[in-house]
């Protein structure tokens, strides 16, 4: 049976991503309001490695101070656009649960009034590998995160990526560190 894992999963793909997060970023210049969110999840996979054609949402970090009206403006997207609204929305703080830790300097989108950073490689890492590990896309996710590491020195990606370990769902260290092997050895073996 043919794996579809490189598909992904949801409506979003990379076209509509970018004409989503565009209108927002309009919408954002109306308010004369720039917002720069932090992504994690099927996003990257979608908008940077290419390794999925579509997402279900755009998991978010939102400052605090612009969640109110970021979220009121998601739904004015999602309505012009016919995209998930309410508590699925196409774009979504449902990260904000685990709290990201870091930002990188990687951008998945540029504009002057929305920039959307990821999250640091070795944090992307700790989500995927310590998650609910459901399916090949969460495997593939991990091997393209770690081949953006780049690092060769696997106990050093192994120390950095295991302290942003998710707390729910729990992955105990010896099941971490078996996937980090597997995904190691996919990556560079």
């Amino acid at each position: 049976m043919k794996k579809y894992y490189d598909i992904g999963n949801g409506t979003l793909s990379r076209p509509v991503i970018d004409k989503a997060l565009k209108r927002l970023a309009e919408l954002l210049r109306e308010e004369n309001k720039r917002v720069e969110l932090v992504a994690a999840g099927g996003v990257i996979s979608v908008m940077l490695f290419g390794s999925r054609q579509m997402t279900r949402d755009i998991d978010v970090i939102i400052p605090q101070k612009d969640k109110v009206l970021v979220a009121g403006l998601v739904e004015t997207v999602a309505k012009e656009q016919n995209l998930p609204s309410g508590n699925h929305a196409w774009l979504n703080d449902g990260v904000s649960f685990f709290g990201l830790q870091t930002r990188s300097t990687k951008k998945i989108f540029d504009h002057p009034n929305l920039v959307v950073f990821t999250a640091s490689w070795y944090e992307l890492l700790g989500m995927k590998l310590s998650g609910a590990w459901r399916r090949d896309a969460d495997f593939n996710d991990a091997v393209h995160i770690l081949r953006q590491i780049g690092s060769k020195d696997k106990e050093k990606a192994l120390k950095e990526s295991i302290r942003y370990k998710n707390f729910s769902p729990h992955t105990d260290e010896q099941t971490y560190k078996k996937r980090f092997d597997r995904t190691w050895k996919d990556a560079f073996e």
